[in-house]
Order: C-alpha cells, then structure tokens, then sequence
C-alpha cells in the first residue's frame, strides 16, 4: 500500500526535491503532491520540471510563480513586453536543451489544476497553493487558490477538510524564530502550511514533506 506525501514551493532548488524523494524512498506505489512554486529564484528549473513531469505519480498543482511564467510567455509571443522577472527564463535560454524545452514547459504549466480534493487515511484533503477558501463553491477560483495569503492567516480552515497549502512561508507564521523552519499547523487542525520557506536559508528556510498517512514530517539537510 503506497503512501500519500506532499510538498510546496520548490522553487528551482531541484537537488532538494531529489534529496527529499530519496528521504522518503518515493516508490512507484506512492503519490507525491507538488502544491505549485517548482520554478524561479533558484538555479535548476528545468531540474524540478523534467522529475516531476516524467513521473504519473507526481501530482502537480498551480503556483502563482508558474501561473505568472506561463502569462508572461504568451504576451511575450504576441508581441508583448520582453523581460521576466524572475531567473527561470534566463536560466532556461542559456540552456541548449533547457531552451528547446520552453513551449513544452509553458504548455505543461497551463494544464496544471488549481486545486485537488483527496482522501487519505480516512480524512477529507483540500490542496492548494495559497488557499482552499471557497473553492468548492466560487466559479473562478483562480486569484484565491493562487494569491490569497490571509486564508492562513485567518486559522478557521473549511469545515469537514484538512486544507494543505503553501505559498506564505512558515517562519512568518511563527514570528520568524531563531530554529529552523517547519511545517506549520493551525491551532484548530484545519489549515496546514507547508511552505518551509527553502530559498530564505538566512531564516531556517528548508523544504519540508508531509506523510498524510502516518503524519510524519520530512526536512532536508543540505543546503542549510
């Protein structure tokens, strides 16, 4: 029987999701949850894409950061403004193979879902990006799941789901104490944040992994 896992906010640091797939000895029996921010800041992008696009059992979702990568290369081939924001497009056009690869990736992001309802261990999961707020009920969906920063904030969750999002990075939650950073749990068992904040190393920043069946909490070590 495989197991359940889930994790967020990557952002190009491909040697820690293969870290991370290692820890947990990912095996073809289980699921992995990717809660979208694969791409920009950090060095390998195309690192992060190729692993989870390869693998049916890694489960992709929308982030903003591949949301606004997938936007800005449309505009840019309909004529619009040159010139990303972030790294991922420079990193990738230096890249014989990572530039070769560009349309395919854009491509890929815009079918990634903005949400997933799952069950595990005979609980209700609501996954999502930034927030899972209403999105059983409002039509557009796009703006909450993506950016809604004050639904953790908030701690009331959906009644009847656990709702697992990343996007704010856990050290703000806990009023960025001196230890490293962890997954965080709101005080009424609804809302976990799994953004460890990996690319704020100066804040205890790691990527962190959740097992839904048994609750276990992984943490890389590297790069720490």
């Amino acid at each position: 029987m495989g197991r359940t896992y889930v994790m967020s906010d990557i952002h190009g640091m491909a040697e820690l999701l293969w870290e991370m797939l290692d820890q947990i000895q990912f095996s073809a029996s289980d699921t992995l949850y990717i809660l979208g921010d694969m791409i920009d800041r950090e060095p390998d992008p195309a690192g992060v894409l190729d692993t989870v696009m390869a693998q049916e059992n890694i489960i992709a979702l929308m982030g903003n950061h591949e949301d606004a990568f997938a936007g800005w290369y449309d505009s840019v081939l309909k004529g619009g403004i040159y010139g990303y924001y972030y790294n991922t497009y420079d990193i990738l056009s230096r890249s014989p193979s990572g530039c070769n690869k560009i349309a395919e990736y854009v491509q890929w992001m815009k079918g990634l879902p903005y949400y997933k309802k799952i069950k595990a261990d005979g609980k209700n999961y609501l996954l999502a990006h930034a927030s899972t707020e209403g999105i059983l009920s409002v039509r557009n969906r796009k703006d909450i799941c993506l950016w809604d920063s004050q639904f953790v904030e908030k701690q009331s969750g959906i009644p009847g789901f656990i709702s697992i999002v990343g996007h704010v990075p856990t050290f703000i939650l806990r009023g960025y104490p001196k230890d490293k950073a962890c997954i965080w749990h709101s005080p009424n068992g609804r809302i976990l944040d799994i953004d460890c904040g990996a690319v704020f190393k100066r804040h205890g920043g790691r990527l962190g992994c959740l097992c839904l069946e048994t609750g276990e909490e992984f943490y890389t070590k590297s790069m720490e």
